[in-house]
């Protein structure tokens, strides 16, 4: 007992100083994108469209369900973004999910990860925290002793002593409180058990590791939390450790939900072997799913057309396999540099990973947000670099550059929306 009181003491020393914390401004929403993009010549706003949905025959069904959460007529819209490195660290969703939001309603944050936890970077509008070492495992590593679930990387731990924190952060205008949470973990009797606490009244609930879904379980909260305390331990000899996949946190309000899934180093191929990913995707409904992917199938040298169609196609059905309901939304890789001896050089494999994206798009009538054209072409990464909008890799951007990519792809989603709903109902949305 009084070891308990312990573990629960210094959580509530460090939820406190952790509680005070705001996540970082971001830039004022009434600057227009084209005053954002003065500076920056090179960027071709005109490129960036959804393409093949020139009529919105590919996405009408979630331009729709846009429309009828705006009119009040339906509660909830859910996006899942896939991606890498581009989208772990949640600059570039970051946006559109504020975006989104502010237009559309907030209905949560969505999924969450232990990023910290797991030894790794992550999004800025939550922390984790933990008292004793975790494991780690991602996808790109490919095949491995720990299966992957709905983040992509998987964390563990053997110890009994072990807590984990997850802390919210609000955004300017969003409240990322939440009522509901999911843990996506691993059940049965080889499973640690789970005591949900708050840091001043520890237990709101225990969650039954040895009974309901094998794949997750749900809590229910009788008002809005910003940080919750895991508590785990073994009730015997049986248990031997936790595992866990990821969170969904939700609030109950009608809005957007706006899922970020993103693994460093990650390809089609690495989401195509996670084990629980697909199923656990399934949970989350998506009425809209981006894809992300390609910097790294392109980067070292051998890229192999068919083998990356090949594992866009599969993918691709995967998602339908579970989410038939689910529109789709490919993005190209942008232009990217590639490490060599003599340097970081232009890199002609990204150009065909972008061409084998929009075949593939093409041939199979799914929508595409083109980021190589739109980012000015190939060689175009090295203005962006110089303008302070890449990495010094020139294969990430900075996160300006990030901000401005995930502000583009919001633009060519509601323009393209907005279309719909002038074709479909003769005026724009709100005119009478």
């Amino acid at each position: 007992m009084l070891h308990n009181s312990l573990k629960i003491l210094l959580a509530a020393f460090l939820w406190l100083s952790a509680s005070c914390e705001e996540a970082p401004a971001q830039e004022s929403m009434g600057k227009t994108l084209d005053s954002m993009l003065l500076p920056y010549p090179f960027i071709k706003k005109s490129a960036s469209k959804i393409e093949n949905d020139s009529l919105g025959e590919q996405l009408a069904d979630f331009y729709q369900k846009l429309y009828e959460l705006k009119t009040g007529k339906r509660d909830r819209v859910t996006v899942v973004h896939i991606g890498d490195s581009h989208i772990q660290a949640d600059f570039f969703t970051g946006r559109v999910r504020q975006n989104m939001q502010l237009e559309f309603g907030n209905a949560g944050r969505g999924t969450v990860f232990p990023y910290r936890v797991a030894k790794t970077n992550g999004p800025s509008d939550y922390r984790s925290w933990t008292n004793t070492e975790w494991s780690a495992r991602r996808n790109a590593y490919g095949a491995n002793e720990m299966p992957i679930g709905l983040s992509g990387i998987t964390v563990e731990t053997m110890d009994t002593n072990s807590m984990l924190r997850i802390t919210m952060k609000n955004m300017p205008g969003l409240d990322y409180g939440f009522n509901k949470l999911a843990l996506f973990h691993e059940k049965g009797i080889g499973s640690f058990d789970v005591t949900v606490c708050d840091t001043f009244n520890c237990e709101l609930a225990k969650i039954d590791v040895r009974s309901g879904d094998p794949q997750y379980s749900i809590v229910n909260f009788d008002k809005l939390m910003y940080s919750v305390m895991f508590d785990f331990s073994a009730p015997d000899t049986n248990a031997k450790r936790e595992r866990i996949y990821g969170m969904v946190l939700e609030n109950g309000q009608p809005g957007v939900q706006y899922n970020m899934i993103g693994v460093n180093g990650a390809e089609y191929r690495h989401y195509n072997i996670s084990e629980y990913f697909v199923k656990q995707l399934s949970y989350l409904k998506p009425d809209l799913v981006i894809v992300s992917m390609g910097t790294n199938e392109a980067y070292h040298t051998g890229f192999k057309r068919d083998l990356f169609y090949g594992n866009i196609d599969s993918l691709v059905k995967d998602i339908a396999a579970v989410a038939p309901e689910a529109k789709v939304l490919l993005t190209t890789p942008g232009d990217s540099f590639r490490r060599t001896r003599k340097g970081r050089v232009k890199n002609p494999d990204v150009k065909e990973a972008r061409n084998t994206v929009a075949d593939y798009c093409t041939t199979n009538k799914i929508a595409y947000w083109d980021l190589f054209s739109v980012m000015g072409g190939y060689g175009s990464m090295a203005k962006w670099y110089v303008s302070g909008l890449a990495a010094k890799d020139r294969l990430h951007f900075s996160k300006k550059g990030y901000d401005i990519q995930g502000r583009l792809l919001y633009d060519a989603m509601i323009k393209s929306y907005e279309e719909y709903v002038i074709r479909k109902y003769g005026k724009k949305q709100g005119e009478k």
